[in-house]
């Protein structure tokens, strides 16, 4: 590879545009892009323009692939994304700067092909549901956000079970299984948001998760591929699933519930909508669900990372616009005018001091998706 001199802006562009880098450039952070720099072998005095040079480049890539990806969307669908929508619109947190570029899926083949453009493409993109666990950036996104709207909901052909669409709310899933005297997911009843988010992090309440009663999944993988994927396959654990390793997005899932009388379902989920009431905040505070997984000690044990948080007096904290719930200490809600960055320096908060008092190190259950990288 050639050594450019100090300072050679134009010479340095053709190196990177002639070495093929800047199809690693495309949709990158700029962290990534100064380890992108680290990589080439330039004199010391090189980096400045050179950092100054692949960012240019990266903006003009970034740009014309943008308007490519802008195109094909409005030829496959007739419909193109939206330019700038704020992404505090589409959060349950009333929190996000503007993303790029927005396209709201309305069915499952708008969804289909969004994913497929989006990943042929190499723009950066990312698929959400509600919105209900989730904190977006001050600055939004840089990219294309994909949101799933895509609804429908069929009794299975055995009789015993449903089939969802991804972008259905959970709370219509329970619905329909409790008319239809299916038992197996009251304990979802309550919580928001839609299906294919409740897969992707395994969902649940009371001891109980949405994986337990997913029979199969039908997915599309980050190459555009769609697959079947099994129970076992999904790997589900506490509040994870498979899907945010390998970033598959899910179009379809079947759930194998249980013949019951519709009044005793109903009446179970009455109990626990009852205690759910009086343990968490109404959703009409501007949150994100619970904030913090519960904390795993070494012989285990399962700790309530609310209960953790109450001990270190986390009730009375807050920054800027953001506090803790005084219902909830896992809860942390926007009181009016909050930011990413008072919500993220909060929880950081938290996290210490839990960490100095028992040892222990909470892990965010919301998806923090920052706005470049």
């Amino acid at each position: 590879m050639i050594v450019p001199a100090a300072g050679n802006v134009k010479t340095i562009a053709i190196l990177i545009s002639g070495s093929g880098l800047h199809k690693a450039i495309l949709g990158k952070s700029l962290i990534h892009m100064h380890f992108i720099i680290q990589q080439l072998p330039c004199h010391a005095n090189t980096y400045s323009a050179l950092r100054f040079s692949i960012l240019a480049l990266s903006y003009k890539i970034t740009v014309k692939a943008m308007t490519a990806l802008f195109e094909e969307f409005e030829d496959a669908l007739g419909i193109p994304p939206r330019r700038g929508v704020l992404l505090s619109e589409h959060s349950s947190f009333r929190i996000g700067g503007p993303a790029d570029f927005f396209f709201t899926a309305e069915t499952l083949e708008e969804l289909t092909v969004a994913v497929r453009l989006a990943v042929r493409s190499g723009v950066r993109h990312f698929v959400m549901g509600g919105g209900t666990n989730i904190l977006f950036d001050d600055a939004g996104f840089r990219g294309l956000v994909i949101k799933n709207a895509a609804s429908g909901l069929f009794p299975s052909a055995a009789g015993s079970g449903v089939e969802a669409v991804s972008g259905t709310r959970l709370a219509d899933l329970v619905e329909f299984s409790v008319s239809r005297g299916l038992r197996g997911l009251e304990h979802l009843a309550g919580i928001p948001g839609t299906v294919g988010g409740a897969v992707f992090g395994n969902a649940g309440a009371f001891g109980r998760s949405i994986g337990e009663k997913l029979e199969s999944a039908a997915l599309i993988d980050r190459r555009g591929r769609e697959r079947l994927a099994s129970r076992d396959e999904m790997g589900f654990a506490y509040r994870k699933s498979a899907l945010r390793a390998d970033r598959s997005v899910l179009l379809k899932a079947a759930f194998i519930l249980n013949p019951d009388e519709e009044d005793k379902i109903r009446e179970d989920i009455s109990c626990l909508l009852e205690q759910r009431s009086a343990r968490h905040p109404d959703w009409s505070v501007a949150c994100a669900g619970c904030y913090f997984k519960n904390p795993v000690r070494e012989d285990g044990t399962r700790l309530a990372a609310g209960k953790l948080l109450e001990e270190i007096g986390a009730g009375s904290l807050s920054r800027g616009g953001a506090a803790v719930s005084g219902t909830h200490c896992n809860f942390i809600v926007n009181r009016g005018g909050a930011t990413a960055s008072d919500v993220r320096g909060l929880a950081e908060e938290l996290k210490r001091r839990v960490r100095e008092r028992f040892g222990l190190n909470l892990e965010e259950e919301v998806i923090v998706l920052p706005a470049d990288g």
